[in-house]
């Protein structure tokens, strides 16, 4: 796990987040999925990019892709020579205040490759992730505090969420950044 606190500007990240709000390209939307044989909406809103005829599948939904409208593939391009990692797919997360999460998970599904690159637009929201291997005696977390503007580099592979809090939050959008094996 790496963070890079200042990743972008207090300013760029600002420009970025109302164009992620206010453009026609992103569509923004809350899904229905299934847990445990019963139909759940979301708590958070989500859009995705990627090269086109990309297809990200998870939680049984598909993710098709038909390209990378040029803020967010100049930003791809930074984060691949800054990295050094391929990306080909975004999934942006959308939480209109504390009350919305992303519960524990790992994002293994088949296909995802190498590391995720997270950035944080808005409000500070708390980030934890299980740092211990699978089955261990003893469960070692790490929590960190992502601010706009900031990167963390991660395997998603590890168990990881973004908890609902009672504190008074304000928007936060996470754009998580992927590489698909095609």
């Amino acid at each position: 796990m790496n963070l890079i606190p200042n990743f972008i500007a207090e300013s760029d990240a600002q420009v970025l987040e109302n164009w992620l709000l206010n453009s026609t390209k992103v569509e923004w939307q809350q899904e229905h999925f299934k847990i445990y044989g019963r139909e759940v909406l979301a708590p958070r809103e989500i859009a995705w990019f990627g090269d086109a005829g990309l297809n990200y599948r998870y939680t049984q939904l598909d993710h098709p892709t038909h390209g990378w409208p040029e803020p967010l593939a100049q930003l791809r391009d930074r984060l691949q020579m800054e990295i050094g990692q391929p990306f080909n797919f975004l999934l942006l997360n959308k939480y209109a205040d504390g009350s919305q999460y992303m519960g524990w998970h790992r994002d293994d599904e088949a296909g995802c490759l190498g590391d995720i690159a997270s950035l944080s637009l808005g409000a500070v929201r708390r980030f934890a992730i299980d740092l211990s291997a699978d089955y261990a005696e003893q469960v070692l977390r790490e929590s960190v505090d992502l601010a706009n503007g900031s990167l963390l580099v991660f395997d998603g592979r590890q168990r990881h969420c973004l908890r609902a809090t009672k504190r008074p939050v304000g928007m936060r959008i996470n754009l998580t950044f992927r590489n698909l094996a095609l």
